[in-house]
C-alpha cells in the first residue's frame, strides 16, 4: 500500500503531498486537481510495467504534462509504503522533451530511510530500472540487492487500474481475448468477458457475486452470459480511445422474476450495470493492487451509494493488498468516510493545487461530533475547510 505520495510539476500539481489510507477520497470543486492526482498516481504505478510513453494515460505530446511555470521540463514522483524489506521510499524523475518521448532522468530506492544500491542518474531510457527488472522477470544477472529492491518497489506499485465507468461500454458484449483475462478497460469495456472469466475460473465465486447482486436488486433472479455478436478492443491502450472490432462472443443478460425472457444489459438501468461492475472487481481472483475510481456516485441513486461503498470497503478488508483512491462531488459519499480518509483539493490564486486532509481542518474538528462530513462540507464550503487549528491561533499578549 502507498502510505505517502508526492508529485511535483505535473499539470497544476506544482508540489502536492498526500498521506493516503487504505481507502481514500479526494474532494473539491471542478478543476481543483483531483483527476490530475489520480493520473499522477496511475503514471507512477504504470511505470513499473510500461515504458514512460505508455505510463501517462490519455493523449499527450512533448512537455505539455509539465507545470507551465516550471523552469525545467521535469516531473518528479515519490512514494512511501511498507514491503517485505521494510519501509520503502521510491522516487523517480521524468524529463520531457518537445517532439520526443519522455526519458528517465533520476531514480532512487531507500529502505528504512537508508540509501540502497539501486541509484540511477541521467539515464536516457524509455523505462525505469524497476521496469527493466520486471521485464526480465527479476532474473537479470545483476546484483542480488538491485534485483531485490526492484522487486520490492514493483510489488508496492504494480497492478493499478483506473476506472471511470461508461454504462454503454459496460453493457457491450465481449469477444474472447486471452490478453483481457480478468481485466476491464477504464470505461468498463470488458465486463462481460470478466464475468465469464470468473464463472469459468470458480463457479462458487460467481455464485457469491450473483447472490450479492441479487441482495441489492431483489427483482433479479439470475445473471446470464449468452453467446451473441460481440466486440474486441486493444488491451490497456494508454490513449484510452476505444477501437472496436466485431467478432463472436457473449453478452450480459438479466433474468427478472416473472419475466418471460432475459433482458439484455443494454436495456437495464445504468445503476444495475455500475453495481455489477464493482462486484466484478470484488470477486476477481486477484483484484488490482491499486484501484482509482472517479465519481462513483455517477448514475447511482443516493440510496445505492452506501451499498457501492460497502462493496469497496469489503474489497479493501478482504484483500489486504488492495488500496482504493476515489474522487467525488457528492456529500453523501463524503459522509461515509472518516476525516482522516478525505483530502480536500483546492486551486490557489497562482493556479497551483493545494491539499488538506479533513482531519487537519478546524471547521471539521469543531463540528464533526454534531454533523456528518458531507453536511460540514456543504455548509462551510471548500475554502473554509482549508483552515487549520494553527492558522487560527493568535499570539498571546505579553
Amino acid at each position: 500500500m502507498i502510505t505517502k505520495f508526492r508529485v511535483q510539476n505535473y499539470k497544476a500539481l506544482r508540489d502536492v503531498t498526500l498521506n493516503l489510507t487504505p481507502m481514500h477520497l479526494l474532494i473539491g470543486p471542478n478543476d481543483s486537481g483531483k483527476t490530475s492526482i489520480l493520473e499522477a498516481i496511475a503514471a507512477l504505478c504504470r511505470s513499473v510495467d510500461n515504458d514512460f510513453s505508455h505510463s501517462f494515460l490519455g493523449p499527450w505530446s512533448g512537455d505539455e504534462l509539465v507545470w507551465n511555470q516550471s523552469t525545467e521540463p521535469v516531473v518528479e514522483f515519490e512514494a512511501d509504503g511498507d514491503g517485505e524489506l521494510g519501509k520503502l521510499h521510491y522516487d523517480v524523475s521524468v524529463r520531457f522533451q518537445k517532439g520526443r518521448q519522455a526519458v528517465l532522468f533520476n531514480e532512487h530506492v531507500h529502505v528504512n530511510w537508508s540509501d540502497q544500491l539501486m541509484n540511477v542518474q541521467n539515464v536516457a531510457q524509455r523505462y525505469s530500472k524497476v521496469c527493466h527488472h520486471a521485464r526480465q522477470n527479476f532474473r537479470t544477472g545483476e546484483s542480488d540487492s538491485s534485483d531485490e529492491l526492484a522487486k520490492a518497489v514493483h510489488e508496492m506499485l504494480s497492478g493499478v487500474q483506473a476506472y471511470r465507468w461508461v454504462p454503454n461500454h459496460l453493457a457491450l458484449p465481449n469477444a474472447p481475448d486471452s490478453q483481457r483475462r480478468f481485466r476491464m478497460e477504464a470505461s468498463g469495456f470488458g465486463l462481460a468477458l470478466c464475468l465469464d472469466d470468473i464463472l469459468g475460473y470458480d463457479r462458487n465465486r460467481f455464485n457469491e457475486l450473483e447472490n450479492r447482486f441479487r441482495s441489492i436488486f431483489r427483482d433479479v433472479e439470475s445473471i446470464k452470459l449468452i453467446p451473441e455478436p460481440a466486440y474486441k478492443a486493444p488491451v490497456d491502450d494508454s490513449k484510452q480511445v476505444l477501437m472496436l472490432q466485431q467478432s463472436d462472443g457473449k453478452g450480459i443478460y438479466f433474468q427478472f422474476k416473472g419475466g418471460a425472457k432475459p433482458i439484455s444489459a443494454s436495456q437495464v438501468s445504468d445503476g444495475v450495470l455500475l453495481v455489477l461492475a464493482y462486484l466484478a472487481i470484488l470477486y476477481l481472483p486477484e483484484p488490482p493492487r491499486i484501484v482509482l475510481i472517479e465519481e462513483p456516485e455517477n448514475g447511482i441513486h443516493p440510496a445505492r451509494l452506501q451499498e457501492v461503498l460497502s462493496i469497496l470497503r469489503d474489497l479493501v478488508s478482504e484483500q489486504s493488498h488492495t488500496q482504493i483512491i476515489l474522487t467525488s462531488h457528492s456529500p453523501y459519499v463524503v459522509s461515509m468516510f472518516e476525516p482522516g480518509e478525505v483530502t480536500l483539493c483546492h486551486k490557489g490564486d497562482d493556479g497551483a493545487v493545494e491539499v488538506r486532509r479533513l482531519s487537519e481542518s478546524k471547521p471539521v474538528l469543531d463540528q464533526v461530533d454534531f454533523f456528518t462530513l458531507g453536511e460540514i462540507w456543504t455548509l462551510e464550503g471548500d475554502k473554509a475547510l482549508l483552515e487549520t487549528e494553527t492558522e487560527t491561533e493568535t499570539p498571546s499578549t505579553p
